[in-house]
């Protein structure tokens, strides 16, 4: 008999898919790794989707895990109702709808990618600071997330994966880069030009985005100060100011010789791209969809040196 108390409105669909990795695999770990969530966690559905049916559908023994007989039983009646979720969500044309949030530059390089790989999908696309990204996930403000740096600190019904690199340069102007001179250029050299300064504003407040260049920015001078670096890209190639951000951005810029890369002696720094998905809402066979045409997006694309 199943728990009267108990609602299906409180079964969750990410739990009933770690349910049928596990009867997939018979082996936690190897659900952990498909569900790309750790074993303590699969254990926590495995837990949850008992006590909603109010039966041991799972057991442990020497050679893995195996179904009981109750578990026998009601996986081919799981395994049905996900299939016609997963059907229903690819029958609907133009009725999907995806909420992205990623920062500009990303969107510019790579919401076209995410159009062509799910044509049917509408995608609503918002643009934060990776920080803010991560805080409004747990709001449970998007269903896809695109991070530069690792997915750590997300909520448990989210998984993610590397997608590729995003390496990060200085760029200044052809008139300020002849002015600095040919080749590497020093650290206390660049402390007396002006740094255009990535912000956004919280609760009335302007805050400074942290850049990570080597300098702080107490010791470097205060240019213009904008929110997005695609602005601060078009900013820099019309003034006398540098640009140090994503050089994946800058590729256009670099390309059309408005901008020019400054190598900076010593130092170099390249991060992860994230894509994450909340598996709640994002089907399997789109978050596969998704991370395959990101990841050849990225391989296709050469930062400029």
């Amino acid at each position: 008999m199943t728990d009267p108390t108990r609602d299906v409105a409180d079964l969750r669909v990410a739990d009933l898919l770690t349910f049928l990795a596990v009867v997939r695999s018979s082996s936690l770990t190897a659900a952990a790794r498909e569900r790309r969530v750790t074993p303590s966690q699969v254990s926590k559905a495995i837990t949850r989707v008992e006590t909603h049916f109010a039966r041991k559908l799972v057991e442990r023994g020497s050679r893995g895990v195996v179904l009981s007989e109750a578990g026998r039983l009601l996986a081919p009646a799981l395994e049905a109702i996900v299939g016609q979720l997963e059907s229903a969500r690819a029958a609907s044309p133009d009725g999907a709808e995806i909420t992205l949030g990623a920062p500009s530059y990303l969107q510019t390089s790579l919401l076209p990618v995410l159009g062509t790989a799910a044509p049917n999908v509408r995608v609503r696309a918002f643009e934060l600071p990776p920080s803010l990204l991560r805080a409004n996930a747990q709001d449970d403000g998007f269903d896809i997330l695109l991070l530069p740096g690792g997915g750590e600190h997300l909520p448990a019904s989210w998984v993610s994966e590397q997608v590729g690199e995003i390496r990060r340069g200085l760029f200044a102007s052809p008139a300020l880069r002849q002015r600095l001179g040919k080749g590497p250029v020093p650290l206390d050299t660049l402390a007396e030009v002006p740094f255009i300064i990535p912000i956004f504003r919280q609760q009335g407040r302007v805050v400074p985005v942290d850049d990570d260049f080597p300098l702080p920015r107490t010791q470097r001078k205060i240019g213009h100060q904008v929110q997005t670096f695609l602005v601060g890209l078009e900013v820099a190639a019309q003034t006398e100011q540098l640009a140090f951000g994503p050089a994946i951005a800058a590729q256009r810029h670099v390309a059309t010789g408005a901008l020019v890369e400054i190598p900076i002696d010593g130092y170099s720094v390249t991060d992860p791209l994230t894509f994450a998905c909340n598996v709640d809402r994002v089907s399997a066979r789109l978050r596969t969809a998704f991370g395959n045409a990101l990841r050849a997006a990225m391989n296709a694309m050469s930062p400029p040196r």
